[in-house]
């Protein structure tokens, strides 16, 4: 028996409960007992939870929409994040467990299941003013989970001791952007994608998340000595999605992981990332600025706090016309440019780089004006020189960077009184 069989089966009753035909109410002690386990989620082989956990999503799946057991959880889910003190001091276990244990369910709904029928997994549990609970695509529960978890994220910084929580908090919301991966390709709205349609529709939270997202890339925290996280060997496979989805869905189950564009960069390290939070938060960061959410309500709040974040080295902000001051966020520039700099061989960084200068007039005018072009040149000059490892799209999004650069006459003098004693390829 594999150790996740064994600290499950501990809890195979409660579990069998939770999804069953029995309503749970929200006080009932069960609760507590079924997100009480002997150790940390994370620390288990992913795959030997899935096995063990699977039927029992199949299971809930059908006997949901009589008793509303999973918008239960996700009510729980809300008060254990909102009950987690920033200063804690020990691992907040029975947090990480039920975000944990959400994004395993969650992962299964994303891809057995449409957008609608997700939609009726997350309705409304009943109350006594409302016995009978309303299923829509903008469901309070919904709302209030996607609230809770933004606002961990915006107003907490991480510590040794909620490093993994705030791990565990951002793998589940790329499982929750994930659904793009299983509809097809064009599709946009609330029927489809619930999830980004909320994330969407919390405009006012946008920017802080954001910042919080290009904060963790910029500062590259390690992750703590002995967290409880389980390390895989080699990254599995996802049925009915193609290798980009499995770079992006599989990424919380496995580490190391491929980049965005699905393909191994032949000058990365083949090694495991110890900054496994930069790593998610860059992933996150690309889903949201680069969702479509369609015509009805086109507006995508990430994007715009990316296209207008400003240097923090800078006191003199303005704003775009109509837009709040409050929505403008800052970044250190110099800081943010050295550390794309030092990750380009990464796909990831790649994509946000072009995000960054094809968007941001304030970023691309100060990359234009450093003098130490290099730190960005040569990473992917050295890209375009392995030109043979890499795939047509990965190709073309270099080009596109250098041409957007090249298009500034200063940038093509500057760069031609560069004197390089030589390259490492």
């Amino acid at each position: 028996m594999s150790s996740a069989s064994a600290v499950l089966t501990k809890q195979r009753d409660l579990l069998a409960k939770f999804v069953g035909t029995e309503p749970l109410s929200l006080q009932d002690r069960f609760w507590h007992e079924l997100l009480t386990f002997s150790q940390p989620l994370p620390k288990l082989r992913p795959a030997d939870v899935e096995e063990f956990i699977h039927p029992l999503c199949a299971q809930i799946v059908v006997n949901n929409d009589a008793t509303h057991n999973f918008g239960k959880l996700l009510v729980h889910l809300v008060e254990s994040l909102k009950s987690t003190p920033p200063a804690i001091t020990d691992l907040p276990i029975k947090a990480v467990n039920t975000v944990y244990i959400t994004r395993v369910f969650l992962k299964y709904f994303t891809e057995h299941s449409t957008g609608s029928q997700i939609i009726g997994l997350l309705c409304d549990p009943p109350t006594d003013e409302s016995p009978k609970p309303k299923t829509t695509a903008r469901s309070a529960v919904l709302k209030a989970t996607i609230q809770a978890l933004f606002e961990f994220i915006g107003t907490n910084k991480p510590s040794k001791s909620t490093y993994l929580l705030h791990l565990e908090v951002l793998n589940l919301l790329l499982v929750m952007t994930s659904t793009q991966l299983t509809s097809a390709p064009g599709t946009s709205g609330h029927e489809t994608h619930p999830f980004l349609a909320a994330m969407m529709a919390e405009t006012e939270l946008a920017p802080m998340v954001l910042q919080a997202l290009l904060t963790h890339y910029i500062e590259r925290t390690p992750a703590p000595p002995n967290i409880p996280l389980y390390a895989a060997d080699t990254p599995g496979m996802v049925s009915k999605v193609g290798s980009t989805a499995v770079s992006v869905l599989m990424m919380p189950f496995t580490l190391p992981y491929r980049g965005l564009f699905g393909a191994a960069n032949a000058e990365a390290p083949a090694v495991e990332s110890t900054a496994v939070l930069m790593d998610i938060s860059v992933l996150l960061v690309l889903v949201l600025v680069h969702h479509d959410p369609g015509t009805q309500d086109p507006n995508n709040p990430f994007r715009t706090a990316l296209n207008t974040c400003r240097d923090t080295d800078y006191d003199v902000v303005s704003p775009a016309k109509g837009q709040d001051t409050k929505e403008i966020i800052r970044v250190p520039f110099s800081a943010l440019y050295d550390t794309l700099g030092a990750c380009l061989v990464d796909d990831r960084s790649t994509l946000l780089l072009y995000s960054l200068i094809h968007g941001n007039s304030g970023f691309l005018d100060y990359v234009l004006v450093r003098t130490d072009l290099d730190t960005l040149l040569l990473p992917l000059l050295q890209m375009l020189y392995n030109a043979s490892n890499r795939t047509a799209n990965q190709i073309y999004m270099l080009l596109i960077i250098l041409l957007i650069l090249s298009q500034d006459s200063s940038f093509n003098a500057n760069i031609h009184k560069l004197i390089l004693p030589g390259v490492p390829w």
